[in-house]
């Protein structure tokens, strides 16, 4: 490393200072933190599997940068709580999901921390949050590449499962060669086994569907894909409709889906963040969506950006027989 300038050596006290102070004021020298009744790491390792859905052993134990000894008594905190439980159907490999107890607690820890963020913004300066998340995400992101790490790397006690390899997805925007096929495939598969929908579901997604793609030349209207880059297949869809709720400003997320074959690859998650800056880029007030009760992880992922429950009903049309939850994000009045 190059001798640093006289500049950055006056910045180390002062960031050092800070860093301890954030450490403190969020809680991580208390026994537990986020209200919740978990350990820091315990709750981090919450976050990361509700963000993803569900994760395997190694994946966890990079992501924390914890030991493997470390990472087994994580995850016995949380399974003794009954906040997440082994996937059976992989014997051969160590996945674990949220339970609807943990579902519950991270949705609760979501709660919290938006709260102590928002009281924080409130007692900074007018205008200063763009310029506070900016430079915290510079500072992760230093860290994380100044980090030389050996938590990933099998020790002489003990001997890790290799890294998960790259991920082969990536996210494309604007249409594409079947995009509305890939999209009835994946819903059809999912939900029709699900809910027994057959011809109905079919057809009138089919048709709503194409009215949207027919609209994506129009700017506030936009799809995405994830892509196998392996083979080039789509993999995942989600789309924001800027038109549908004949409300200017306000946006309706649909058909956020992604394959079987590919989840707990971070598929899903990046199609919505993806989606999510669309609606920020474009100042959308509102966005709304439509889900169902039975998808746990996509509601706690919808909650977790800020998405709150308005309405459950019984819709009509092809979704008849299955009770829908309606969430809706709204800009904070400051960003507006």
């Amino acid at each position: 490393m190059e001798t640093p300038s006289p500049e950055t050596l006056d910045l180390i006290n002062p960031l050092r200072d800070a860093s301890r102070k954030l450490i403190r004021e969020w809680g991580f020298l208390r026994a537990t933190l986020a209200g919740a009744n978990l350990s820091p790491a315990a709750v981090h390792a919450l976050i990361e599997m509700g963000d993803y859905g569900r994760r395997d052993f190694s994946d966890l134990c990079c992501e924390l940068k914890v030991t493997r000894d470390q990472l087994i008594t994580i995850l016995s905190e949380l399974l003794s709580a009954g906040h997440i439980k082994l996937d059976e159907a992989n014997p051969t490999k160590e996945i674990y999901s949220l339970t609807p107890s943990g579902l519950t607690t991270l949705t609760a820890i979501t709660a919290y921390a938006q709260n102590q963020v928002l009281s924080a913004l409130a007692e900074a300066p007018p205008g200063a949050g763009p310029n506070i998340t900016s430079a915290f995400r510079i500072y992760a992101t230093a860290l994380e590449r100044a980090r030389v790490s050996s938590t990933c790397v099998p020790t002489p006690a003990t001997t890790l499962p290799p890294p998960p390899p790259s991920s082969t997805i990536k996210i494309v925007p604007g249409y594409r060669h079947g995009i509305l096929a890939r999209t009835l495939e994946m819903h059809i598969d999912y939900y029709g086994p699900l809910y027994n929908w057959g011809a109905p579901f079919e057809a009138g997604l089919a048709s709503s569907l194409t009215k949207l793609i027919s609209r994506l030349d129009q700017p506030m209207n936009q799809a995405w894909s994830a892509v196998d880059t392996t083979n080039n297949k789509i993999v995942g869809t989600v789309f924001i409709d800027g038109e549908s709720c004949g409300i200017e400003g306000v946006a309706k997320l649909r058909a956020l889906i992604v394959d079987p074959s590919t989840r707990g690859q971070g598929a899903g998650r990046k199609l919505f963040d993806s989606a999510m800056d669309f609606v920020h880029t474009k100042g959308f007030k509102e966005c709304r969506l439509n889900t169902s009760r039975a998808l746990e992880v996509a509601r706690g992922m919808y909650e977790a950006a800020g998405f709150e429950l308005v309405n459950e009903f019984w819709p009509e049309g092809f979704t008849k027989g299955v009770k829908e939850m309606e969430y809706v994000w709204r800009r904070p009045e400051s960003c507006s």
